[in-house]
């Protein structure tokens, strides 16, 4: 099949999810495009996505998945499952994809920072790289791809959205990767349903994008929020004693440079060229920046 048409299944329509499934119901190559959602979840589509064909599915039926690739000849799976049953999930995902015939790519829930060596590091990113371990164990052609923070996440994790001051911890001045999440949509749709599947800018490669290098005070200033310096320990504005955990070490890693989709964890040090490296591939494209995007 060709570019055009391309048959798509996109595994989970949550935060990121809709953002690609709106890239891609909207891309003039008309890919078309099946939605998995969890069996008995009750989250609706936003509106503008309703036409969009939606199928509950069992994320353990490895048969029925692979069932449901063939019948709707799916060539490229996608998947933003979160973390609930990650790696179950893409497990199963993985397994029906290679067992259809059909299925030429497949790009896992990899969102947001470089995560290629983190399986040994034993923490909550390891999971990450141990799907695509076994992506590459079982032979299936995949495709991860590193956006830094989403650009609207910002603002919630220096306590701005709630707060009239932006709390940072640190220096706040070390530069992080941030793309929008219409970018990050937007460039999944276009690389998917334009390169050819064996294109060896796609299989079994990490594609690195970023909109925007930028620092947490910086972002402070865009906001117009003025600026409350952290010391380590003390709270960043949150809801929950989790939320304020999870501020904290998303800061930590952005201070210690881990958030540029440079940065490389096998060697804890930024690979010079790399961040954004994979933007050439979108050509022409003016990506979103703090000061032009909703964040």
């Amino acid at each position: 099949m060709s570019a055009l048409n391309r048959s798509i299944a996109l595994a989970g329509a949550g935060a990121i999810g809709t953002h690609i499934l709106r890239a891609l119901l909207n891309h003039p190559n008309h890919p078309k495009v099946v939605v998995l959602t969890r069996r008995g979840s009750k989250k609706d589509l936003p509106s503008d996505l309703s036409s969009a064909t939606v199928i509950p599915v069992d994320y353990t039926d490895v048969a029925a998945l692979t069932a449901l690739f063939k019948e709707h000849s799916i060539e490229v799976v996608i998947s933003t499952v979160p973390a609930p049953g990650y790696v179950t999930a893409q497990h199963a995902l993985a397994d029906a994809a290679k067992a259809s015939g059909s299925v030429k790519l497949f790009v896992p829930s990899d969102w947001g920072v470089p995560t290629e060596g983190a399986k040994e590091e034993g923490n909550s990113l390891s999971v990450k790289d141990e799907v695509a371990e076994y992506l590459k164990s079982i032979g299936l052609p995949y495709t991860r791809i590193f956006t830094g923070l989403f650009m609207s996440f910002i603002p919630w994790v220096i306590g701005a959205d709630a707060e009239s001051s932006a709390y940072i911890q640190g220096t706040g001045k070390t530069p992080f990767t941030t793309t929008s999440e219409e970018d990050i949509g937007g460039f999944v749709a276009h690389v998917l349903t334009s390169l050819p599947l064996t294109s060896p800018d796609l299989v079994n490669t990490s594609l690195r994008i970023q909109g925007q290098k930028i620092t947490l005070q910086e972002c402070a200033r865009f906001l117009n929020k003025s600026i409350v310096l952290v010391a380590e320990g003390e709270s960043i504005p949150a809801k929950t004693d989790e939320e304020k955990h999870f501020k904290a070490l998303v800061q930590t890693l952005i201070e210690g440079g881990m958030t540029s989709t440079g940065w490389d964890r096998r060697t804890n040090r930024e690979i010079e060229g790399a961040a954004g490296s994979a933007n050439k591939l979108w050509e022409g494209h003016v990506w979103q920046t703090v000061g032009s995007s909703s964040a």
